[in-house]
């Protein structure tokens, strides 16, 4: 078989413009989600979340959560991504109450905020987002999220993230 360098240079430019893509995105702790269930689909900037606040997108490692809480996991939950990004709805302190099929935070309604399958409810309302934890939410209605779970751990929330290109 005779060598082709035309067909070396094709697979070289198969194998570099990848690598490469993904090399900048690992430098620049660029992050795709790819899923509407957690907020805008599209390219967010990763940071460390030396501190968070109502309304900054978080993202949290799968695994270390259903760690600190094997309670909540369920077959139907076995995401392929390895992180949860999720925005911030409440911060300790905060009163969690339900009117309906609506969550409502220190008297403010979510609108978008509806429990859609009350058999994977694990929190009990209302309840006081405690010392040490976050109330996390996304931007749709059928995610599973802190309205089914609970508050998440603070620790848990390494990075904060920036939208780059959402849709």
């Amino acid at each position: 078989m005779k060598f082709d360098p035309r067909a070396a240079r094709n697979v070289a430019l198969l194998l570099f413009v990848p690598g490469s893509v993904f090399a900048l995105f690992f430098a620049l702790n660029l992050r795709i989600n790819l899923s509407a269930s957690h907020v805008g689909v599209g390219i967010w900037r990763a940071f460390p979340a030396a501190s968070i606040d109502v309304g900054d997108v978080v993202a949290y490692d799968k695994d270390e959560f259903y760690a600190a809480y094997p309670h909540v996991r369920e077959d139907r939950m076995k995401l392929p991504s390895p992180v949860l990004i999720k925005r911030v709805a409440a911060m300790p302190g905060a009163l969690i109450e339900l009117s309906g099929d609506f969550v409502i935070i220190n008297g403010a309604y979510w609108a978008e905020a509806r429990i859609l399958d009350d058999s994977w409810r694990k929190v009990e309302y209302p309840l006081m987002v405690p010392e040490g934890t976050v109330w996390l939410m996304a931007d749709v209605r059928g995610a599973y999220d802190s309205r089914y779970h609970g508050p998440v751990p603070l620790r848990l929330t390494r990075k904060k993230l920036k939208p780059i290109l959402v849709f």
